[in-house]
């Protein structure tokens, strides 16, 4: 008998879970003071662990499970950071007013700008910051939340408190009304001049609106497995091995089974002893009974891993509205395919932006209502580079030279060429 030995395969460490109650603490609410809403929520507490990192379910902390989402698998964080900055382009605002307003408006809102932050060592353009704060917390949970803190006269907003928006709640008295509830169940409705509000895709039935990684943790799940399996698999196959398969000798005439034995054995040690010798350019030279076959690295194993992974990582692409080329990944479109795709995602762009502008106009034109100041502000951001404008602009000169041909020839008039240009009117007759 040859002498083998038994391949081991180590034993799968069981999962961690956790049990135990969670006290309920909600602190009071102060009218006068910012609102801290209530951190624990009473329920059953299970914790997970991804990518060695554990994250306490309670049962109610979904916002917070979608932040660990966001955190630890790295294309949903992609994903997100994308969203977010997409949206957060270089920012400014707009006065509307006469010059002697807009120079004080400007001298209010710049020292606005200073003390609008609750983390007083972030040294940068306040709203800016908040801005960038707001779209990231909207494409994590959807939902965006805070209150104005006025300073102590009254006269000004002193900072912006932000509040994670899935602790408040919603009911529907002719208009809807948010609260949160304090240490004894009672609510607090929240002051519709104090507190900003935004979230994606609000419907009819419910305010809260929709949250991007609803669909996500499913799938984020599943890639974890599968990442999990493949290390386990590539652990247990290692690297690329070769097999070296021996044949055992015929036996001779009249040799008895010990001779046999040893004599076999012999002839495999020294082919083992031959292959551990080898030197990079050496050869092997053997009869038609070593059989010499690949194991492990198996190229059409791998395919297959890297299939259902690309499937995994499209889902999550799509559960965020978001195209592979965007996050790094190209699936060989053609140009004009992309181009419609780039148009398409500017335009959502476009509409959340919206949001994050009237975050800007709320927190400017309320600091300028309090100090009297009669200016009207607009937030705006600037629009995202354009990787075809060339080509827009060839586009927009055949527009214009053709339409200009219709108005020479006498097709259409000058005010209608005009129009199709996207002008009121040609000239001012009068």
């Amino acid at each position: 008998m040859f002498p083998f030995r038994k391949k081991t395969t180590p034993q799968e460490l069981p999962a961690k879970v956790t049990t135990a109650r969670a006290a309920q603490a909600r602190p009071a609410f102060p009218s006068a003071d910012p609102i801290q809403p209530p951190r624990n929520v009473t329920g059953n507490l299970f914790s997970a662990t991804l990518d060695g990192n554990e994250f306490i379910w309670t049962g109610t902390n979904r916002a917070e499970f979608y932040r660990y989402l966001r955190d630890h698998v790295p294309i949903i964080s992609s994903a997100v950071w994308a969203w977010v900055h997409l949206c957060a382009t270089p920012q400014s605002y707009a006065l509307t007013g006469s010059e002697d307003e807009k120079r004080k408006a400007d001298a209010i809102l710049d020292a606005l700008e200073k003390r609008i932050l609750e983390n007083p060592l972030v040294r940068r353009n306040g709203i800016a910051h908040l801005t960038e704060q707001f779209f990231l917390e909207l494409f994590t949970t959807g939902r965006f939340c805070g209150e104005i803190v006025p300073l102590p006269d009254g006269k000004g907003i002193d900072y912006f408190h932000t509040i994670d928006a899935d602790l408040i709640q919603w009911e529907r008295d002719g208009r809807w009304k948010a609260y949160l509830e304090d240490d004894k169940g009672k609510k607090l409705y929240l002051n519709p001049q104090r507190f900003f509000y935004a979230s994606l895709g609000a419907d009819i039935h419910h305010p809260r609106g929709i949250e991007p990684l609803a669909s996500i943790p499913f799938v984020a799940q599943i890639q974890e497995a599968m990442l999990s399996d493949m290390a386990r698999s590539a652990r247990m196959a290692g690297t690329p091995r070769l097999q070296i398969k021996v044949r055992p000798p015929k036996s001779f005439q009249h040799e008895t089974d010990k001779e046999y034995q040893s004599r076999a054995n012999k002839y495999f040690d020294d082919t083992v002893a031959q292959f551990r010798s080898l030197d990079p350019d050496d050869n092997i030279f053997t009869w038609d009974d070593v059989e010499i076959t690949l194991i492990g690295g198996d190229t059409n194993r791998n395919f297959t891993w890297r299939l259902n992974r690309e499937q995994v990582i499209e889902d999550v692409i799509t559960g965020l509205r978001l195209y592979p080329w965007v996050v790094g990944r190209s699936h060989g479109t053609t140009k004009n395919w992309v181009e419609a795709q780039f148009n398409l995602l500017m335009q959502i762009v476009d509409s959340v932006q919206h949001l994050g502008k009237s975050f800007g106009d709320y927190l400017r034109s309320t600091e300028l209502t309090m100090q009297g100041n009669l200016c009207k502000c607009e937030h705006v951001f600037e629009p995202n580079q354009d990787p075809f404008q060339l080509s827009r602009m060839q586009a927009r000169n055949i527009e214009f030279d053709t339409i200009d041909k219709k108005v020479k020839r006498g097709y259409i008039s000058k005010d209608d060429g005009a129009r199709e240009l996207g002008y009121q009117k040609a000239f001012d007759a009068s």
